[in-house]
């Protein structure tokens, strides 16, 4: 058996890891005063409580048999803590011995939800917003929050666009509900609207304390005119997680290694060259219906199988790797607490030349200057290198032919393909000699003060900023084979790109108990302004690589040389209101209305109120649920509101020019032209929301369910509509109209509870719906989709349908006799084994006439199951994720079923093709389609279910005589994918998260299995 040098380093790791904890011995406990045992309600010694003194650093823990001892002092007070229970405060007398029977709080309903600007408790919810603390997300090896998101929520629904280092993810929050605006959340981090393109590899994932996802109109309306398609709260952490009195450091360190797993088996150098020579020799023949004649000489002749094939995807594939470190530091004394934290992330692509490196430092303040007046700092720094892949793993896995060498006899970068005779991208090549790097920093600081006016009166005033610096750098090698044909030397382009945010909010709380009426009203005030510039410079034509792009006057190419510009800005006005009201903390109300105000709209359209009302029943608090002890907590709660969305470009309401080189008075003189006409009337897309919630706790809240149904209806969608004559060549209007409407199950348990073994789970199940109502006087809208134009549209919207909806011909399997041919009056046009059609109209053509829908992305429910084991100092973790019944648009198989392209590599299927010897076979003859028309078709339309073993974690925690604690832990992800699609990972997002087009795959960077080992010391 050989072992890979992923297998060897895993082994490395794990026989560290296992003698560190075979060399581990317990610390003894210190001697006390105060003594006694803890047990939880069953009267079970509980092992691991906390004991401190409260105020101070003083504590210790309770041993396996719940027994403990500390040394007090009279008056002092004692905290007992533990996860699962409620903290317990005693007095110490004159006793000697304290016991405490601790109390079980499986779900803590008193626990803050951050709702946007402003704080609840989570039993006092009218809104659906759901809640992921940190401890989910901690330590997995991918560089973006977003990425670890999948199944955490329900209502989320998240896909992975490429395996990409730094590559965002998909969010789609209770569906797609706009056209030509944006479906991507609004990211809010601590406070501060960051907006829905934030480069979140610009914030490290172990600073998040909690992440709370608003999803209904009660809790979105509170951001107008960006809430259509969810928010997404980020809140980094603070120091109040420490013991008052403590400064606690912590060091926590992993290292990761990848490879690439899942990816299509292609057809073996035999399969490939018996597939095109046999293509290659099929013509009509004397009958018209195909003959393979024997004169024609094969595209391969016989030594093709003395060539060793070139492994091109074997050759830029590497084993991947991540190294991350943090140190943190927090302290809280108790009018002040901080957590400092410093980051260091580098990653290596499983594609070799691509990877991250980001280091970052965040320092968060609070301070109560005295009874009446608190302030503090939320400040990020970011020093980010992206080094960008250079390769196109479609053409290196798919494309190149298995005889093409890398290199030529004299060493020099091959890129003549031998058959075809056109030069191609050496894939070695575009890795060693090209450039492709963006290195930004980002600076995201946002500080607030508080005054109390009265004490229910509080003034609160923010003021943050967001800052971007990207400078980019390309370069294309004289060593480059293309270029080196070509003849035309080195080609460099730089760009600097610089965006600024600046937010400024002011809001007043008013929060009063009149008895057994409690009321919180807020009131605000912000202002919001984004600023962009880019300027780009570019040369040709360097005679070598000694300068790069490092100085672009000496390209000798002027014919290539470019220089531009660009700027935008846009701003924001809002005024905002919400009242939480409460009668005897049954009866819940809240009512949230914003005004915004845009500059993006024409002179009377700029401003739209958007409003909210929620109500909830906690119909556990009534009087005749007091005897029913199996329901400890049971709320009814429902909502309606509009919410907004204005994904419009800055200036679309003015009319824009474009520059053009025309011939007046015999020169050519510099001119401009216009591009497009101003969109007149145009208004923000409204999403009218609907949305009712169940809440249900059993046996002390043990066992807990949330349920919610919802619909959506958008209305004045933001379409771009075609413009007759030259002026452009659309305009966006409000048209049309778009449904989304569904279901979202949280369970959450505590399956077993034993004094020395825990088992909980965490089940999210959704469901959501999605329909196209209307496309004003438009039967449909082609979007973009695949790179096969030959081959006709194949993503759409029409009403009626999911947005968006697979199109294409449906395939009937091959053609078998010649009758089968000329009843569908293909003759002359197809041959005997070529791909059949439905010929919808029965004209004899097929085209798109011909298309019906095929399927979509989405998806019949999706789901993620978290179950956690704890079993003495050992806990594991297990996270599993998945769909069920979405469609997936494979467009590799225009190219490597039907054998369209140039001597591509195929899928190891065409073994079985149609053949003389193999006549009953629905797998197309070689040649068949070579030249003829092959529209997209129900072939391309494959399922994309799949259930993933996204993370599995074993965690180790002991004692160290330097370290108040120690942990060591090995981490899995994506260890296991069931899926019956066949061509790599049914999670696919070929055009990224800006598109309505989804769940198309076009052979993008694949995805990795990863295996993380690292420890974590509390000093």
């Amino acid at each position: 058996m050989k072992f890979s040098a992923f297998d060897l380093n895993l082994f490395k790791y794990l026989s560290i890891v296992a003698l560190f904890l075979l060399s581990n011995t317990q610390l003894f406990a210190q001697e006390s005063i105060i003594s006694g045992v803890i047990s939880d309600d069953d009267a079970n010694p509980l092992p691991g409580v906390n004991v401190f003194i409260k105020g101070t650093n003083v504590g210790t823990a309770t041993d396996f048999d719940g027994n403990y001892s500390i040394s007090v002092n009279t008056g002092d007070v004692l905290l007992f803590s533990f996860v699962g229970f409620s903290s317990q405060e005693v007095t110490v007398g004159d006793e000697n011995t304290i016991d405490v029977s601790m109390v079980t709080d499986y779900a803590n309903l008193d626990e803050v939800v951050i709702t946007g600007y402003g704080t609840t408790r989570k039993k006092d919810l009218v809104s659906s917003i759901a809640q992921i603390k940190g401890d989910a997300l901690e330590n997995q090896p991918v560089a973006r929050v977003d990425n670890m998101l999948q199944g955490r929520a329900a209502g989320v629904n998240v896909v992975s666009s490429s395996g990409e280092p730094g590559a965002p993810a998909v969010i789609r929050i209770r569906g797609m509900s706009s056209i030509n605006g944006n479906n991507n959340p609004l990211f809010v981090i601590d406070g501060f609207i960051v907006g829905t393109d934030f480069n979140l590899s610009d914030l490290n994932p172990n600073d998040i304390e909690s992440i709370e996802v608003l999803k209904d109109a009660s809790s979105l309306a509170i951001y107008g005119t960006r809430g259509a398609a969810g928010v997404i709260l980020l809140n980094t952490k603070n120091g109040l997680s420490t013991q008052e009195g403590n400064v606690d450091v912590s060091i926590n360190h992993y290292s990761s290694f990848s490879e690439v797993y899942n990816y299509p088996e292609m057809a073996d150098i035999e399969t490939w060259a018996e597939y095109w020579n046999e293509g290659v020799t099929l013509v009509p023949g004397p009958s018209g219906y195909g003959f393979n004649d024997p004169s024609i000489i094969p595209v391969h002749a016989p030594n093709w199988q003395s060539i060793t094939p070139t492994d091109w995807s074997g050759l830029i594939s590497r084993q991947g790797r991540i190294d991350n470190t943090d140190v943190n530091l927090s302290g809280n004394t108790g009018n002040a607490n901080y957590f400092i934290s410093y980051n260091r992330f580098k990653q290596e692509g499983v594609i070799d030349g691509s990877g991250l490196e980001r280091n970052s430092i965040r320092a968060n303040f609070d301070l109560d200057v005295n009874d009446k007046i608190r302030t503090g700092i939320r400040l990020g720094v970011t020093d980010r290198k992206q080094e960008n892949n250079k390769v196109n793993w479609n053409d290196a896995y798919f494309n190149l032919i298995p005889t093409m060498q890398v290199y030529n006899d004299d060493g020099s970068y091959n890129g003549l393909n031998p058959v075809s005779g056109n030069y191609e991208n050496n894939p070695i090549a575009d890795i060693n000699e090209r450039i492709n790097q963006n290195f930004v920093t980002n600076v995201l600081a946002n500080a607030y003060a508080e005054y109390d006016l009265m004490p229910d009166l509080t003034l609160r005033s923010s003021v943050g900023t967001n800052l971007t610096f990207n400078k980019g750098n390309r370069y294309i090698s004289t060593a480059d084979p293309i270029i080196a044909s070509q003849g035309t030397g080195g080609k460099a382009d730089v760009s600097f790109a610089k965006t600024t945010g600046f937010l400024n909010e002011n809001t007043l709380t008013y929060s009063k108990d009149f008895g057994e009426h409690s009321l919180k009203v807020l009131a605000g005030y912000t202002v919001q302004k984004d600023t962009y510039s880019l300027m780009t410079a570019g040369g040709a034509g360097y005679a070598n690589d000694v300068v790069t792009f490092n100085n672009l006057s000496l390209g000798a190419d002027a014919t290539r040389n470019v220089v531009g510009s660009d700027f935008s800005q846009r701003t924001f006005e809002s005024i905002l209101s919400r009242i939480n009201y409460s009668y005897k903390d049954k009866y819940l109300l809240t009512l949230v209305g914003r005004r915004d105000g845009s500059s993006v709209f024409e002179q009377g359209n700029k401003y739209a109120f958007f409003p909210s009302a929620g109500a909830a029943w906690k119909v556990s608090e009534e009087d005749f649920m007091q005897d029913v002890e199996a329901i400890s907590s049971l709320k009814l709660r429902a909502s309606y509101g509009i919410v907004g969305e204005q994904g419009v470009d800055p200036y679309n309401s003015l009319a824009k020019y474009t520059p053009r080189n025309i011939f007046f008075n015999q020169s050519i003189r510099p001119a401009v032209i216009l591009a497009s006409l101003p969109s007149t009337g145009l208004e923000w897309e409204k999403t009218y929301q609907t949305d009712i919630g169940l809440e249900i706790g059993f046996q002390n809240n043990r066992y807990t369910v949330e349920i919610d149904y919802y619909n959506k209806q958008t209305k004045d969608l933001l379409l771009a509509r075609p413009l007759p004559g030259t002026a452009g060549d659309t305009r966006l209007e409000n048209v049309g109209e778009v449904e989304n409407k569904g279901l979202e199950f949280t369970f959450n348990t505590v399956n077993i509870e034993k004094p020395d073994f825990v088992w909980s789970s965490n089940l999210q199940i959704s469901a959501n719906r999605n329909k196209v109502i209307s496309l004003g006087d438009a039967a449909f809208i082609d979007l973009e989709g695949v790179n096969q134009p030959q081959a006709g549209p194949g993503v759409r919207l029409i009403p009626g349908e999911v947005m968006p909806t697979f199109i294409g011909a449906t395939y009937e399997g091959t053609y078998k006799t010649e009758a089968e041919i000329d009843a569908d009056q293909r003759t002359g046009v197809d041959l005997i084994g070529a791909p059949n059609y439905v010929d919808v109209n029965q004209d004899g053509a097929i085209n798109q006439l011909d298309f019906i829908p095929q399927g979509s992305p989405q998806p019949d429910f999706y789901y993620g199951f978290r179950n956690t084991l704890s079993y003495k100092n050992w806990t594991l973790d297990v996270f599993i994720q998945g769909m069920q019944g979405n469609e997936i648009f494979d467009a590799s198989v225009y190219e490597f079923y039907y054998g369209r392209g140039p001597e591509t590599n195929m899928l190891p299927i065409v073994a079985d093709r149609w053949t003389t010897n193999n006549q009953t076979s629905d797998i197309p003859r070689a040649g068949s389609s070579a030249g003829g028309y092959r529209p997209n078709s129900s072939l391309n339309i494959v399922d994309g279910s799949y259930l993933r073993l996204k993370n599995v974690t074993l965690n180790y925690g002991f004692d160290l005589p330097f370290a108040d604690s120690a942990n060591v832990y090995i981490t899995g992800n994506n260890l296991l994918l069931l899926t019956d699609y066949k061509w790599g990972d049914p999670e696919v997002s070929d055009f990224g998260a800006g598109s309505v087009t989804q769940g198309v795959s076009d052979d993008q960077y694949p995805y990795s299995a990863t295996v993380s080992v690292g420890f974590r010391l509390n000093l």
